[in-house]
């Protein structure tokens, strides 16, 4: 989005500015273009979940999905209806966190946790500390987010 909006200022300024003969008239267009491309990115994100629990029932799935995540001593296993993927340690190089989930990297897989999950910010520090202890140094070495949220003070609410 960000590299749409600078070539729309690089481009769209200029020719606007050539083109009117007013550099003024092409900064209004401009500001215009990108209050459009504001309101369009607002109406695609509304009109999208819709679309897309709608794509999911025509195929015979929800869009809320029973998922489990278990930390074994040998692996860690996600559990996603039907599916159900086994991860050794040694085979989890990452783990950070989004605004909204935490993401375990199994080589060039991502394995996703909502944080919604998590019932209190101490039983997300719990597990997240538990989920440390069993990984590689190498990976927790690659983990500041899980590292912080471990040793660093309470996590704030959602």
């Amino acid at each position: 989005m960000g590299i749409l909006l600078v070539c729309m200022l690089a481009l769209g300024v200029p020719i606007g500015g050539w083109v009117s003969g007013a550099w003024f008239t092409a900064m209004i267009s401009a500001e215009f273009a990108i209050a459009g491309l504001i309101v369009g990115s607002f109406i695609s994100r509304v009109l999208a979940g819709p679309t897309l629990r709608k794509a999911l029932a025509a195929r015979g799935q929800g869009h809320q999905l029973p998922l489990t995540l278990r930390l074994t001593p040998e692996a860690l296993v996600y559990d996603l209806v039907d599916l159900t993927t086994t991860a050794r340690w040694a085979s989890v190089t990452d783990l950070y966190q989004t605004r909204k989930h935490w993401v375990f990297l199994v080589q060039s897989s991502a394995l996703v946790l909502p944080r919604r999950f998590f019932a209190t910010p101490e039983a997300e520090r719990e597990f997240i500390a538990e989920a440390l202890s069993r990984m590689t140094d190498a990976a927790r070495a690659r983990s500041p987010d899980a590292s912080r949220t471990v040793d660093g003070p309470p996590p704030r609410g959602r």
